[in-house]
């Protein structure tokens, strides 16, 4: 498993283009997924998050002549050098970074003990009081309750769901989870009534942590997998 992760800067103006220029970039062969994300501590900034299933397929997509070319464009749009982490192997990465460590820790609870275990309680002691929450169901919201809801809309709906994580990357303050969740649909969700069906869905959620909290967090799953595996969304061709 190999990823990168680029923090970029760009003029206000810009941030629009820049964001749709990346997600052109589109999905390689070998690259489990691409994310675009705007911090709001400071909105001119973005993270470039994408993983890939080896080295060999981060290599093949990054001599790509058409990917150069979209990068190119791209770049044009920096107003400063971006700053990587490139290429680094996945499992490896953590070793030699003891704020990756305790970070990985914490976010891992999310997933280990708040979905797992049901530890709903763990949501107050990993999770700041104004945690900035962004999910594309849901949008923005802020605070320990938005999360508690957010949580809510999905274990009422998918009781019992688990998570398996599968990769996990570090950076600063950043930690980014690849994940695979299973949940069987026996409660209303958005409206619909239980199919009863089970659902596994692909995902990556980014965080970002100070002092020991999560302080922002990203949901980025395959929604639209989930809702065509529900029946809710016609199957694509």
């Amino acid at each position: 498993m190999y990823g990168t992760i680029a923090r970029v800067q760009t003029d206000a103006g810009k941030i629009d283009e820049l964001k749709a220029l990346a997600q052109r970039l589109g999905t390689a062969p070998g690259q489990l997924g691409r994310l675009v994300y705007q911090m709001d501590a400071n909105p001119n900034e973005l993270f470039l998050v994408a993983l890939f299933e080896s080295r060999q397929a981060y290599w093949d997509n990054a001599q790509s002549p058409e990917q150069h070319a979209r990068y190119q464009e791209m770049s044009a749009l920096f107003t400063s050098e971006p700053e990587w982490h490139d290429g680094a192997v996945i499992d490896a990465l953590l070793a030699n970074d003891a704020q990756g460590e305790r970070n990985t820790a914490i976010v891992r609870r999310l997933f280990d003990e708040v979905i797992n275990q049901e530890a709903a309680g763990v949501i107050d002691e990993i999770f700041a009081a104004d945690v900035a929450i962004h999910d594309p169901l849901g949008g923005d919201s802020r605070g320990l309750d938005a999360f508690h809801q957010l949580m809510g809309l999905f274990d009422t709906a998918f009781p019992h769901h688990r998570v398996t994580v599968d990769a996990v990357i570090a950076q600063g303050d950043l930690v980014a989870v690849l994940h695979t969740h299973t949940a069987t649909n026996t409660g209303s969700f958005m409206g619909m009534a239980p199919t009863g069906k089970t659902v596994v869905v692909n995902g990556i959620e980014l965080c970002r942590l100070r002092d020991g909290k999560i302080i922002e967090f990203w949901r980025k799953d395959d929604d639209a997998s989930m809702l065509m595996q529900l029946g809710a969304l016609p199957q694509q061709a």
